[in-house]
């Protein structure tokens, strides 16, 4: 549909927003605080002055119907219903400030959307809805249709039952065309997320052509709600962003070959792989083995992926990397790549590598030639002028031999097998690079200048977030098992191997010794927060080493008893967080006090001493 929109939102973004395309479902997704309600409150007045009949339903729109005055917090005016004679104030309000109330009036007036409530309250929940006039007011009441007494909905249902009525009441209303839900997954179960989502189906259109259909908006946090079925579904999803303009990505943001990958993609695309369009720090992945046993590991060592806004998604292949990596550049969101080795020599995630305008450009600081495809390729030529070397020998210690062989079997078709042969090489070099010079000296310097130049290169790689592991895959760090490093065999089994064995750890420092190869890897690749206790509770243990100073040398505390019953000390507040364990004192007034810091407060027990000399610079910890 072609619907010219054009906002400006000085407080939020710089810059005039502008799309002219529309679909009949629209979303708006992005980070608390990105300015979506904003946006729709912008949308509604646009739409509004091009002649649609737009209602807009704010995160709020259930005021007035909470199940309880909460006396210092809020009153209701609705305690005995809505009263009749306010009815048009009602609907004005609504209107005005979003609010759902008005949507029982709705019911009242409409036999036809009344009907279609009562089937949905019938078959799906086992209930029936009656709107009682009392005394001038019209309140809401259900009844379990097996059974029992009839209830107010305001004062006895739950939110996701008012959330669900109230929605599907202004869904089924004809008076509106366009309709903006800001959160409609409030209160709601992800099953009745995707039953509402599909109601909306039902209708969506462009009701400027099309009799009966409506165009929707959806400001949502609820991967349940993002329902993408075609490349069309897709460029109609709006991302906000701190400080920046909503992006989104146009027809002509992909060529063929995206849309090739993304069509085979969609049909797979689940609330995992929505998690893109939520994450502000996306890391992706090629299967799902990897996203397990990443994330497992940050788990069992403490650091936080989730409250860096970071997730892991696993996407299938390095196809599919890459077409991911483009539509969050296009889309302004910072998203980052884990990918085995291979990626470096061939597929689209290569090519997206060198066209990289940022990593060009660190390949220019570096001194290094801006044609990465040029560098990329002068390494490949080493890998094969070593292997051609290795392949016209033999020897007699096991791990050369067992590389030759290997090369020999893929020379009796070097053409077909050219990319696996420089592989078995690049492989061999950070396994057993000594073991390779001692056996061929004449090619130390070809072998040392493969090393230098692809560590130097895959750091450059790193400054577009594309983090390749240099000598492997995620299998050549596993411990579980034994992995032939040159024919990784069964990943199912090596996976289910290393999970087990991760999770069968508990010691944060057991998991950083046995992984300390492939922690540091990851670590720098995925953005995370690591919460450091210490160095918060450093501060509140000062605090209290100083009170106890300055009670000793008011002579109030003098040993351990007097020391955990002093009012100006507070023990018992801060035995909370610490335990005493030694108090000793001198007849100068000089102390000893020994502390542990609670297990359960920074994860291991920490001890600390310390005297009437005692500064913020001395306190360590043990």
């Amino acid at each position: 549909m072609n619907i010219p929109i054009k906002i400006e939102l000085p407080q939020v973004w710089e810059g005039t927003f502008v799309k002219d395309e529309w679909n009949p479902i629209n979303y708006i997704v992005g980070p608390n605080g990105t300015g979506k309600s904003l946006l729709s409150n912008q949308l509604y007045d646009k739409l509004k002055r091009k002649g649609y009949r737009v209602r807009l339903l704010s995160a709020e729109r259930l005021s007035g119907f909470e199940k309880s005055n909460y006396n210092y917090f809020t009153s209701s005016q609705l305690t005995e219903g809505l009263n009749i004679s306010y009815f048009s104030n009602y609907k004005d309000y609504g209107q005005k400030y979003g609010l759902s109330t008005y949507s029982f009036i709705i019911l009242k007036e409409r036999l036809d959307v009344k009907i279609k409530i009562e089937a949905l309250l019938s078959d799906l929940f086992r209930k029936t809805i009656r709107l009682v006039e009392e005394g001038g007011f019209l309140k809401p009441k259900i009844q379990n249709i097996d059974g029992g007494e009839e209830y107010g909905l305001k004062e006895q249902e739950c939110h996701g039952m008012k959330e669900i009525i109230s929605l599907l009441t202004f869904l089924y209303d004809d008076s509106n065309d366009c309709l903006i839900f800001d959160e409609p997954e409030l209160h709601l179960h992800p099953q009745f997320q995707s039953f509402f989502l599909n109601e909306i189906r039902k209708i969506a259109g462009d009701p400027k052509s099309e009799n009966g259909k409506k165009l929707f908006f959806i400001i949502t946090h609820s991967p349940y709600f993002i329902d993408i079925r075609n490349l069309d579904d897709l460029q109609h999803i709006l991302v906000c962003h701190n400080h920046q303009m909503p992006t989104y990505i146009k027809s002509e943001d992909l060529d063929e070959q995206d849309k090739y990958v993304l069509k085979k993609f969609l049909p797979r695309f689940n609330t995992h792989h929505k998690q893109l369009f939520f994450s502000p720090n996306p890391v992706f992945v090629e299967g799902y083995t990897d996203q397990q046993i990443i994330t497992l590991l940050f788990e069992k060592i403490g650091l936080n992926i989730a409250a860096s806004g970071s997730s892991v998604i696993d996407v299938g292949g390095k196809e599919e990397l890459a077409v991911f990596y483009k539509l969050c550049c296009k889309l302004d969101i910072k998203c980052r790549i884990i990918t085995d080795y291979d990626a470096f020599y061939r597929g689209r995630l290569r090519d997206t590598i060198c066209g990289c305008n940022q990593i060009q450009q660190t390949f220019i600081s570096n001194a290094l030639d801006c044609d990465v495809a040029k560098n990329i390729g002068e390494l490949e030529k080493l890998l094969t002028n070593i292997a051609d070397e290795l392949v016209t020998m033999s020897s007699t210690d096991s791990d050369i031999s067992i590389l030759i062989e290997k090369l020999v079997e893929l020379n009796k078709e070097k053409d077909k097998n050219k990319n696996k042969i420089r592989d078995v090489v690049h492989l061999s070099l950070y396994k057993i690079k000594d073991k390779i010079i001692k056996f061929i000296p004449q090619k130390e310097n070809d072998i040392k200048s493969f090393i230098f130049k692809h560590q130097k290169y895959i750091n450059c790689i790193k400054s577009g977030n594309i983090y390749i592991i240099p000598n492997g895959e995620l299998e050549h760090f596993f411990i579980a098992s034994k992995v032939d490093y040159l024919n990784i065999t069964q990943k199912d089994k090596l996976f289910e191997a290393e999970r087990d064995l991760i999770m069968g750890i508990d010691d944060a420092e057991q998991i950083k010794m046995k992984y300390n190869e492939l922690l540091p890897l990851l670590t720098e690749s995925i953005p995370h927060i690591n919460v450091d206790m210490l160095k918060h509770i450093r501060f509140t243990i000062m605090d209290w080493v100083q009170k106890v100073q300055n009670a000793v040398e008011r002579r109030e505390v003098t040993d351990i008893s007097t020391l955990k019953y002093n009012a100006r000390v507070n023990y018992e507040l801060y035995s909370q967080i610490i335990e005493c364990k030694d108090f000793s004192m001198q007849e100068n007034g000089s102390f000893n006090c020994s502390i542990l810091i609670k297990k359960g407060i920074v994860g291991v027990e920490k001890q600390f001493s310390f005297t009437e000399k005692t500064t913020t610079q001395d306190i360590k910890f043990e």
